[in-house]
């Protein structure tokens, strides 16, 4: 929450001095990233702390660092003989920055001694809030959606109705694999044939499961949902694994989560605590992160409103398993005010059937 201050701060002082608000939520987002991918090791030798510090004696020089430090991650290559990773994923998709004072600098450095490698995305939902709208006066973690109660949705929808499945999957595994060790030859051959298709088929079934959250804001939904299709993966494994089937490496990624959000630097904060989430997985469970790109582009976290399409026709939505979420609600009295009665009136005309 004291690094969130800051960097809410910093944010407020740089839309004071003319920036708008879109280029102040991107920039921070890049900063927060490259905080945490130091910190878990994705940036080598503390190199972004290293550029804050090359930047503290004069300020007008951040410029040009952290334009040298964004052009390497986003394409990957080298600074100072220390190669840097390809990043991608649309965070670095320029080498765009905005110029710093030295108070803000300092901010920064103090911000980047904090281990970085355990953030709670959550918090990064009141720092978007906050950076848009300086005259929000909210406190801090007011307006996001927790994680009891976001597991509340995401336990029953998600974790227990594939655990359901799973155990009777796992059920007619040890019942081939029973039938193996009776058996010898073609029998034998066939059963356990059989409990490896059952595992394949499970696990197929795991890697291709979507879950939509239609009004994503910064993506807290999706993060929690990621995490629990991941560790169901990884149980899914362990079980196969004691059971004496083959093992596989973790193949559910972000692209398992698809979230449809209006305002588009909500969307891209949704991206980078999606993207944050799963480097945190692999490393807590002792896998490394992905390389070539680190950041797999995640155009399933679409930017777009999701009940009006461009003509006024019903949007559409992604395929999904199912839909998570805690979607804006105004109220039937309030739709003219808070919307606008050109829109209201599409609204209403697109979904008659919706009291």
């Amino acid at each position: 929450e004291e690094a969130a201050q800051r960097f809410a701060t910093l944010a407020q002082r740089l839309r004071g001095r003319g920036h708008p608000p879109e280029e102040v939520a991107h920039f921070v987002n890049r900063l927060i990233f490259c905080m945490f991918a130091e910190d878990v090791g994705l940036l080598p030798d503390k190199l972004f702390e290293q550029m804050l510090d090359a930047s503290r004696i004069d300020p007008s020089e951040f410029a040009l660092n952290s334009q040298t430090l964004f052009e390497a991650m986003r394409k990957g290559g080298r600074i100072d003989f220390k190669k840097i990773e390809w990043f991608n994923g649309g965070l670095f998709d320029t080498d765009a920055t905005l110029p710093l004072e030295k108070a803000d600098i300092l901010d920064l450095i103090e911000a980047s001694k904090l281990d970085w490698s355990d953030i709670d995305p959550s918090i990064l939902g009141t720092l978007f809030e906050r950076g848009l709208d300086p005259d929000k006066r909210s406190q801090l973690g007011a307006h996001y959606t927790d994680r009891d109660k976001i597991m509340m949705i995401v336990r029953p929808v998600i974790v227990e109705p594939l655990l359901a499945e799973w155990a009777g999957v796992k059920a007619q595994i040890e019942a081939e694999l029973a039938k193996a060790a009776a058996a010898t030859g073609a029998v034998k051959t066939k059963a356990t044939n059989e409990a490896n298709r059952l595992r394949v088929a499970f696990m197929e079934r795991l890697v291709g499961f979507r879950v939509l959250d239609p009004a994503c804001g910064s993506g807290n939904f999706l993060y929690l949902s990621l995490l629990e299709l991941k560790n169901l993966e990884h149980r899914v494994n362990l079980e196969c694994e004691a059971l004496g089937l083959p093992r596989e490496f973790p193949r559910i990624g972000p692209e398992a989560v698809l979230g449809i959000e209006l305002n588009p630097y909500a969307a891209e904060l949704a991206r980078v605590s999606v993207w944050i989430g799963e480097i945190q997985w692999m490393r807590r469970n002792g896998f490394e992160a992905a390389r070539n790109p680190v950041l797999r582009s995640l155009n399933t976290i679409e930017n777009r409103d999701a009940v009006l399409a461009p003509d006024g026709s019903r949007a559409e939505w992604p395929k999904a398993d199912v839909v998570v979420g805690n979607p804006p609600f105004l109220g039937d009295k309030r739709m003219i005010a808070g919307l606008g009665e050109p829109y209201t009136t599409a609204l209403r005309s697109a979904w008659a059937e919706v009291p």
